[in-house]
């Protein structure tokens, strides 16, 4: 069933798996998540709006952008070249999240109840030999390489502006009070995602998440985290918990992505165990 799926990695697996948990000071929970380890996807939107609406915003972000995401990509793969390189992979990604842009700007104009709800988007794509990122907002990617963990995603917030400009600086940044405050969300009139593509390798691990996590968690306890061995479900809830150990005062979502080695073949590993063999008898 995987062959039949276009732009599925090849040098490389991909298991992902994911937890949305209502926190521990919330009634209920807008976060929605979205996990496709067939299509290799992942992902988070964390609701905002009254009357429940952040919750409707939220789901609409996560069906529209990957049900247009996953039917461009097997119109692409009709291509000769498809996936040859990450821009075509990019622009179809901004044409899914506007899209998801256009129908949450359509469901509150046409319900007063969920008039001005909004939801913030990162999604994660894994495709031929690449990996793509977009965001709207403050939720987040991360990957963990080599020991160190690197924010992909960019926070379209007010506070992240006045760290660039040089006007607050980067650690009082955390606890200051206009810190939630976000300059773009889908649910606006117009929107810019950002985004940002690579190769993964062996060993990577991302992570997509609601701020439910990065506003209690640290960045390098998060990274510490990932380096324990673990599957990506167990990582997830260990991520989880941990904001919930720190007073849970958010929604908090969790999508844990791990870059495997290809499958070896049978006939190699017969050929890798006959060699080890071999050596082990010649010593």
């Amino acid at each position: 069933m995987n062959q039949a799926i276009p732009g599925r990695p090849k040098n490389v697996r991909i298991r992902i798996a994911g937890i949305t948990d209502t926190g521990l000071r919330r009634d209920n929970n807008e976060d929605n998540i979205l996990v496709d380890n067939h299509h290799c996807l992942a992902i988070v939107a964390d609701g905002m709006g009254g009357h429940n609406a952040g919750e409707v915003a939220s789901q609409i972000a996560i069906d529209v952008t990957s049900q247009f995401l996953i039917a461009g990509i097997h119109i692409e793969a009709k291509s000769e070249d498809a996936f040859a390189t990450a821009g075509p992979l990019k622009v179809l990604m901004d044409k899914s999240i506007q899209q998801a842009n256009r129908k949450i700007v359509e469901a509150s104009g046409d319900d007063d109840k969920k008039s001005g709800m909004g939801t913030t988007i990162a999604c994660l794509l894994f495709c031929g030999s690449w990996f793509v990122v977009g965001n709207i907002g403050d939720s987040r990617c991360y990957r963990f390489r080599d020991g160190k963990i690197s924010q992909l995603s960019v926070d379209h917030s007010w506070i992240q502006g006045m760290v660039k400009q040089g006007a607050i600086k980067k650690e009082d940044a955390k606890h200051h009070p206009q810190r939630a405050l976000l300059l773009q969300a889908l649910g606006n009139r117009e929107v810019e995602p950002s985004f940002t593509s690579g190769c993964p390798q062996p060993g990577d691990v991302f992570v997509v998440c609601s701020d439910g996590l990065t506003e209690v968690v640290s960045n390098n306890t998060i990274g510490f985290v990932l380096s324990q061995d673990g599957s990506p479900q167990k990582t997830a809830e260990k991520l989880v918990e941990l904001a919930n150990e720190n007073g849970g005062p958010d929604n908090i979502s969790v999508i844990v992505a791990k870059v495997l080695p290809p499958k070896q073949s049978h006939s190699a590993k017969k050929e890798s165990d006959i060699n080890a063999k071999s050596d082990y008898l010649l010593y």
